[in-house]
């Protein structure tokens, strides 16, 4: 997988950034292409895609086992229908824990733990599959640029650690769409670690949320070695040291990176030349070769809002 160019968060105009732009022309023609050339289909049940304009690190898949949670508080059953970033699978299938994430990606496979996920090229199959099989609504997991699917309503991501980046469409920047076109297609705004006011978010419905780690890990008061593979690693670095934790050392690997045994043996080695423990995040835990799982250790994470009742009141409203 690739790992995002630094000069993406850069506030300074980078370079990089102004002799790519010409390439943002192919990126936008592909774009406006798909979404002339697909056609909307609807499924029988309700449809909440969930995404962002940005690529990688935005905090969607938390955001989507958060929506599923509260779904089932009003007394929903939801199934997440994912593409399965990173996994080879071309049928639709209902993800379990005998696929592996090189079958259906690392994101499915977390999140078949916690609520029914499928993975399929085909968006509208994988719906339909779902449908089938007894949900009552789906979650489309980085549903928003999803042109064949009739939704029911939208939400945006956002990131306040992350933002926007440089504001431009790749390969100049980490954006994956015009930010006020992605914006408009949504009806509610979930602010991740932000509680500033955005100009484009000014006429939706906004959620304040906090993506929180989970309290008093056995190893917050030792000796860290902290290792990611995420879309936005400095996020992840960052809350554990506000968290207290004793972070010696940070290493970085691309987005959804498959690890080797030769990429643990490196970072066991890293750990003991400080007699430090290693610690990375729950999806990228799943990457780790089966072996070594038990020497890696893990801190899971979960998605905290402060109008929850608001919120239900406004999915019941675009629900219906």
């Amino acid at each position: 997988m690739i790992k995002a160019p630094k000069f993406w968060y850069e506030k300074k105009l980078s370079i990089f950034s102004i002799v790519l732009l010409p390439l943002n022309l192919i990126w936008t023609s592909g774009g406006f292409l798909k979404s002339k050339l697909a056609s909307k289909k609807r499924v029988g049940i309700p449809v909440i895609g969930v995404g962002s304009a940005i690529i990688g690190g935005s905090g969607k898949t938390p955001t989507v086992l958060f929506i599923c949670d509260l779904l089932k508080k009003i007394g929903l059953k939801s199934h997440i229908v994912s593409r399965g970033y990173g996994g080879n699978y071309i049928n639709t299938t209902r993800v379990n824990e005998n696929k592996t994430h090189f079958e259906v990606g690392d994101e499915a496979l977390m999140m078949s733990e916690y609520h029914p996920t499928w993975v399929a090229r085909n968006r509208y199959l994988g719906c339909k599959q779902a449908e089938n099989n007894g949900a009552d609504i789906i979650v489309l997991d980085d549903g928003l640029q999803t042109t064949s699917i009739e939704k029911n309503f939208s939400i945006y991501v956002f990131d306040g650690i992350q933002q926007f980046g440089n504001r431009f469409l790749v390969p100049a920047g980490p954006l994956r769409e015009n930010i006020d076109k992605a914006v408009s297609k949504c009806s509610i705004i979930f602010k991740i670690n932000n509680e500033e006011m955005q100009a484009e978010f000014k006429d939706k419905f906004r959620v304040t949320a906090q993506y929180k780690l989970e309290d008093r890990h056995f190893l917050l008061e030792k000796k860290i070695v902290a290792f990611a593979g995420l879309g936005f690693n400095k996020k992840f670095f960052d809350q554990l040291m506000s968290y207290g934790f004793n972070v010696l050392k940070t290493i970085d690997y691309p987005d959804h990176h498959q690890y080797s045994v030769e990429d643990i043996y490196t970072l066991l080695d890293q750990a003991n030349a400080l007699d430090a423990h290693l610690l990375t995040t729950e999806k990228d835990h799943i990457r780790v070769p089966h072996e070594f799982k038990k020497s890696i250790n893990f801190i899971k994470g979960k998605i905290v809002v402060d109008n929850e009742e608001e919120l239900i009141e406004e999915f019941k409203k675009n629900i219906d």
